[in-house]
């Protein structure tokens, strides 16, 4: 499990785990000093980084 990285590394660790079978992943957008604004559209980027590739 990664403790830093970019979004795009998360979002290939996320695929990674997905392809290992793994059916559930916690991820914790609230540990940055981002505002709520910016957590939000952070983890839609990953949704869609998920789904997407």
């Amino acid at each position: 499990m990664p403790q830093a990285g970019t979004l795009a590394q998360y979002v290939d660790y996320a695929r990674a785990a997905t392809e290992a079978g793994v059916h559930e992943l916690f991820v914790d957008f609230g540990q940055t000093p981002a505002t709520l604004a910016q957590r939000v559209d952070l983890a839609g980027r990953f949704i869609e980084g998920v789904r997407h590739g």
